[in-house]
């Protein structure tokens, strides 16, 4: 039907109304402590209580049948104090415990909190500081809730029931290559309130997350040493879902991934309690693994003691496999996707063609009359386009691509321009991947190969701590490559030798676009066998080198299934095979992916070192991937170097297994 006043124009204003409103709205996590329940699922939180004749032989039964029970070794007690091996409680803040010694002696803890759930009264109770805690040992040790102290929480009552939480949902934002922190992606959790029919009330519910406390402006090799040592405090913060969204999927275009949890409203109410209980306490937080996605499965092992999800990681916590995870441990009930405003754009782009989005482009300069780009269209390709350019301009507006003062005036323009078509929306939604995160191979991997080097036979093991390859199977990955403590050993010509190592090897590819001409960018550190030996380029004779290296450039889609890129790279190499302990170039060179099927995949580079001891070289790489499944995937890959009239070659099969 055709209506007066647009769909997205009646959409701005509502998302400009409530952006006022919720603007500057406290966070639930801002004031006292106090609490109480909101009825669904949180009636354990405040009673009336009576008082019994002896009070303090019942509270001395309590704690007897509460040490009977073991309870200050139970799972649940020691999760809700964050305790260690020795039975130690990590937290460093003073308040979160009652007795003076509860940080190293949770059975004193335990025998206090019983104490004051019967004898305060005040806000100062445990039912108020501390209700998770209150809810467990009242369900465990069957305490009548009329029994305990009367106290009114008033101040808990009222965060809780501006949370108002009934289930909730596990966010994945898929990686952002951005920022050290975000390479693995990030998750978060949301508080979902009721559901109502005919509403959706997602982006206003509140979003739960754990992340690290950052100055701005932070030195990049500061931050990410720091986020690598755990120099960073990591603590819960809640703010509405829809300050998420705009930081991840307008400002950051990473799509976004719900998954809602299979948990009861009284699991729910149990975790925000826990949430409650944690004001003011931090943690180291390391980007490797005590981060955002640790911290969710601890509360996922708090309400479900039996799963034991934190102790399925080691050395690394990539978010994607917590999530996993969760799936495996049955925790998912459904999926919805939400993907970001660049994909949104990509997919208007990819429906009207290239020479459409640049006229939309166009409607975003300072010196062109939108009206003028109007003139002789349809009134259907008008409404494309000003949608269209709108979403256009509010990209480089989220990107500060623009100036403040023109974009704002410019975005309320197209608004009014669409306003005064009296057609439906058009802008296209973007069709759901075939794969989602869930469904893409594993982060490590085993790797065998057998191949050739120079004519020389060899077998090698190849493994890897993280994360994701180009050559590896693409399913439910973005366009990069991101892997950490990559490396193989093998025999050949009869000797154990080490063949490389890559520590940190990071490559965002970001083709040009009809509305952006972004750098597509990488950086490499490792090491690796060199073809030198005393300072000259051998045929025979490999030797390990210290690699550093960063390269920038464009890359550009020919298609669906090619993407290609021209780069110039800065390289340093550094071995006693070298003249002078080591060289360095630039190396123009030519990158490009294919991605034929779900199965078949290649890539291919060619670079042309020129370094300053006047050596010039030619290198080539070339790898064929058939993926079995996502686990599962075979290679293909040839290596060559020539210089001064030599060859060098390495030729090599191979079999992975992600897990």
């Amino acid at each position: 039907m055709r209506q007066t006043f647009t769909v997205i124009t009646l959409t701005c204003f509502l998302t400009a109304f409530f952006s006022s409103v919720f603007a500057n709205e406290p966070t639930p996590f801002d004031g006292v402590m106090n609490g109480v329940s909101n009825g669904h699922g949180g009636d354990w939180i405040t009673s009336s209580y009576n008082h019994v004749n002896d009070l303090d032989l019942m509270i001395k039964q309590f704690q007897q049948k509460a040490k009977n029970q073991h309870l200050s070794t139970h799972k649940v007690w020691q999760r809700l104090f964050y305790a260690n091996k020795q039975q130690i409680s990590d937290v460093k803040y003073t308040n979160f415990f009652l007795s003076k010694d509860g940080k190293n002696n949770l059975q004193a803890e335990l025998d206090i909190t019983l104490e004051k759930m019967f004898t305060d009264n005040t806000e100062n109770s445990p039912q108020c500081r501390f209700p998770a805690r209150t809810a467990w040992l009242t369900k465990t040790l069957q305490i009548d809730k009329n029994q305990l102290a009367k106290v009114n929480c008033t101040a808990f009552n009222d965060w809780y029931q501006k949370i108002n939480p009934n289930s909730m949902t596990l966010i994945f934002a898929t990686d952002y290559m951005g920022s050290p922190g975000s390479m693995f992606g990030h998750t978060l959790l949301r508080l979902d309130p009721v559901k109502t029919e005919g509403k959706n009330l997602d982006l206003f519910a509140y979003a739960l997350n754990y992340a690290a406390t950052t100055p701005n402006n932070e030195n990049g090799m500061v931050y990410a040493y720091k986020g690598l040592t755990g120099k960073y405090p990591g603590s819960y913060s809640l703010m509405r879902y829809f300050h998420k969204t705009k930081e991840y999927g307008d400002l950051e275009s990473r799509d976004m991934w719900e998954y809602e949890l299979d948990l009861t409203p009284d699991e729910v109410a149990f975790l925000v309690g826990h949430i409650w209980e944690m004001q003011n306490v931090n943690f180291p937080y390391y980007f490797m693994d005590k981060n955002c996605s640790y911290a969710i499965l601890g509360l996922m092992d708090l309400v479900r003691p039996e799963l034991n999800l934190q102790s399925k990681f080691g050395l690394t916590v990539v978010p994607i496999e917590t999530v996993k995870a969760v799936k495996k441990a049955g925790l998912i009930k459904q999926t919805k996707y939400r993907p970001a405003l660049e994909t949104q754009i990509q997919t208007q782009e990819k429906t009207y063609g290239k020479p459409f989005a640049k006229m939309a482009h166009k409607m975003t300069l300072p010196e062109v009359n939108p009206q003028q780009v109007l003139q002789g269209q349809s009134i259907e390709n008008q409404a494309k386009l000003l949608e269209l350019a709108y979403d256009d301009l509010y990209f480089q507006h989220g990107s500060k691509k623009v100036k403040a003062d023109f974009s704002q005036n410019r975005l309320r323009e197209l608004l009014l321009l669409r306003s005064q078509i009296i057609v439906d929306k058009e802008k296209p939604e973007p069709i759901r991947p075939k794969y989602d995160p869930t469904q893409g191979h594993g982060d490590k991997l085993w790797g065998v190969w057998l191949g050739e080097i120079q004519n020389k036979k060899g077998v090698f093991l190849h493994h890897r701590v993280a994360y994701h390859h180009f050559s590896d199977p693409q399913m439910g990955y973005g366009m990069g490559q991101l892997t950490f403590l990559d490396g193989a050993i093998g025999i050949y010509d009869n000797k154990l030798k080490f063949d490389y190592l890559d520590v940190l090897s990071v490559h965002a590819i970001n083709p040009i676009t009809s509305y952006k001409k972004p750098y597509s960018w990488g950086w490499d550190f490792g090491f690796q066998q060199v073809a030198m030996d005393k300072g000259q380029f051998s045929t025979k004779n490999t030797h390990i080198a210290t690699i550093t290296a960063g390269q920038i450039g464009y890359a550009k889609n020919f298609g669906e299934q090619l993407v290609c890129g021209a780069y110039v790279r800065a390289e340093m190499q550094a071995a006693k095979a070298i003249e002078k302990g080591g060289r360095a170039g630039i190396v123009p060179k030519i990158h490009c992916l294919a991605h034929f099927s779900d199965h078949w995949q290649a890539s291919m580079d060619v670079s042309t070192p020129f370094w300053q001891t006047g050596d010039k070289q030619t290198v080539a790489n070339a790898q064929v991937t058939y993926s079995l499944s996502s686990e599962n995937a075979l290679h293909l890959s040839a290596h060559h170097e020539s210089q001064n009239g030599q060859d060098w070659q390495k030729m090599m099969f191979g079999f992975s297994r992600y897990y």
